[in-house]
């Protein structure tokens, strides 16, 4: 068993070792969610479920009348969550809600977003070189687990179940997916288009976050094999298709998701979205802790804000009992490459995300690459050029404004793509959705950017980019990821639980945007460990509490030092470590409490 001793001897000192407090993470503490103006959850005093709650709808409704307080009822619950969601034309009527007998608290409509993919295709199984490291490869060669018996939901942007890694079927006899539905519709938005039109089918060719997380649990073929290929599964799709507004998804769709996932009697939901209040009391969380509670093992990813510094995990990971996933690098980054042609040397080179993936960044006829200063006489391209670059794929160095105005300047000057070369040593996901940006715009390591520039210095470079694929080494292989989220919760309790491999992390996509992706986040560490969660629960059929397939998926993790090597690093990063299902599986003990958090007395 790995170090349990490890959260209880340094839990004490985590804030020390951690990141200085930075103020704007309180100040931005909503991280991938924002407020929905004039909406709001009203929540009431008794449990859902019961006859007091329903009559407790029924108060409500009449005190509002009685109160003269004009609303639109969004939805109601009473099965995880006992209230309703609604929207105020005017919201100063929100006191006098506030103060009827029925109402416990009241709470602003949050929205989450989801992440950006990455298209591709004709990959190798890059899943692999995180099994190894994981115990996934052994549990799957010499005991044979794959998940077989365990039910999975999948909240997230649906998924595009004809891919013939996840099936190809839909509720067909020995089909994977046997449950779920859409929630939202292709044209749903949380603002442009807030009111969901709701189907029975959640299959998705328009985004593909979903079809990727649901591949990292459940994909059973040659290219993509998940962790947990024989598990039954529920798509509940909660995100419509991007370009119809922010690409948000309002709490209370979200909630009418966990409550049908809850119905079709799930054994662990995967929620690949975080951000949000950061409390445990807030709707999605209490509904969490529900499920929890009712014999279902949640986990959830910590959030992709690790610029913001402390505090910036968010909810519905924060429920209390939830397996809250941080991210760590995968070891391999497997890709589509750009391959480069110059008087010098050729040479070939991963790429990270398109900024928009209607965009990708394809070009089989090769073209020229160049480096030019703006007319501010900058290499970011932030100002507009004074030099044409029709048909040629500008090389941009990031920084000093957005990727969508580095996408805007190149377009304008004629330029068919964009590479921007990092600033920092790894590769990271851009976005450049705009309706005025027709280009593909990707991002680069920042050695690579700077052998190109080298190149250039001899001459002519060209580039084309097709379906040719390359593995490098991750140099920060193992590492936790730098976007991930750290804790603790605004209550001081240990935030995240555990970390998963969820840097540069290949699965399926959907068959009409390529196929296979790449993506990087906390969204792909969650599914890494419903997986996990899936193989532990077939393992002891199913004869295990959600307390302890939580402490032994804990309890068993490998704390990771530092990139430095030089220490531990802090729990409130990683959690306690790098999971590893094999040493779970292998555990004859468990440890209560599994963690020691800093609000404990």
């Amino acid at each position: 068993m790995a170090y349990t001793a490890f959260l209880v001897g340094i839990l004490a000192s985590a804030l020390a070792s951690a990141l200085p407090f930075q103020p704007s993470a309180l100040q931005n503490d909503i991280g991938t969610a924002e407020i929905l103006p004039g909406s709001y959850f009203i929540e009431f005093h008794s449990e859902p479920a019961t006859r007091a709650g329903e009559r407790e709808h029924a108060e409500f409704f009449q005190q509002a009348k009685a109160a003269g307080v004009g609303m639109y009822t969004r939805n109601t619950f009473n099965r995880l969550f006992n209230g309703v969601a609604i929207d105020l034309p005017n919201t100063r009527h929100l006191e006098q809600l506030a103060e009827l007998p029925a109402v416990k608290r009241t709470w602003p409509m949050q929205m989450r977003t989801r992440s950006v993919a990455i298209p591709s295709s004709n990959v190798s199984p890059n899943l692999m070189f995180a099994h190894q490291h994981t115990g996934v490869e052994r549990a799957h060669a010499e005991l044979g687990l794959d998940g077989t018996g365990i039910k999975v939901g999948v909240i997230d942007t649906g998924v595009d179940y004809m891919h013939p890694d996840l099936g190809g079927c839909w509720k067909t006899p020995g089909c994977p997916f046997q449950y779920g539905s859409d929630f939202v519709g292709n044209g749903y938005d949380s603002v442009a288009t807030p009111h969901p039109e709701p189907g029975p089918d959640p299959r998705d060719t328009c985004d593909g976050h979903g079809t990727h997380v649901t591949g990292i649990i459940a994909a059973k073929g040659l290219k993509v094999r998940g962790v947990a290929p024989g598990v039954t599964l529920g798509a509940y799709r909660i995100f419509g298709c991007p370009g119809n507004g922010t690409g948000q998804a309002a709490d209370d769709v979200i909630l009418k998701a966990l409550e049908a996932a809850h119905a079709d009697r799930m054994d662990v939901i995967n929620m690949s979205f975080g951000g949000g209040s950061g409390w445990s009391e807030d709707p999605l969380s209490v509904a969490a802790e529900r499920l929890v509670r009712d014999g279902i093992v949640m986990v959830a990813s910590t959030g992709n804000d690790g610029a913001n510094g402390l505090y910036s995990s968010g909810s519905p990971g924060l429920g209390v009992g939830v397996i809250n996933v941080a991210s760590f690098e995968n070891w391999k980054i497997t890709s589509l490459s750009i391959d480069l042609v110059g008087s010098h040397k050729n040479i070939s080179i991963v790429h990270s995300s398109p900024g928009n993936s209607k965009f990708r960044f394809i070009f089989e006829t090769p073209a020229e690459v160049v480096a030019p200063t703006d007319s501010a006489g900058s290499i970011e391209g932030c100002a507009p050029y004074d030099t044409d670059h029709t048909g040629q794929i500008l090389l941009i160095k990031r920084g000093n404004c957005t990727f969508v105005d580095k996408a805007e300047r190149a377009q304008e000057a004629g330029a068919i793509g964009v590479m921007v070369y990092n600033n920092e040593p790894d590769l990271m996901s851009p976005t450049s959705v705009s309706p005025s940006v027709t280009i593909s715009l990707v991002v680069i390591k920042a050695d690579d950017g700077q052998a190109i520039l080298s190149e250039l210095n001899y001459g002519k470079v060209t580039a084309s980019a097709t379906n040719h694929t390359m593995s490098v080494d991750n140099p920060a292989g193992g590492q936790i990821s730098q976007f991930s989220s750290w804790g603790p919760d605004p209550e001081l309790r240990l935030a995240p639980a555990v970390g998963a491999p969820g840097g540069n992390i290949f699965s399926t996509f959907p068959l009409a945007l390529g196929s296979y992706t790449s993506l990087s986040g906390t969204s792909m560490a969650s599914p890494y460990v419903t997986g996990m969660v899936a193989l532990i629960l077939q393992a002891r059929s199913k004869n295990i509490s959600v307390e302890e397939v939580r402490q032994l998926i804990l309890e068993s993790a490998h704390p990771i030092p530092d990139r430095n090597n030089t220490e531990l690093l802090s729990p409130l990063r990683q959690g306690s470590g790098m999971a590893n299902i094999w040493d779970s599986l292998a555990s004859q003990a468990t440890v209560e409490p599994s963690q020691l958090s800093l609000n404990y007395t």
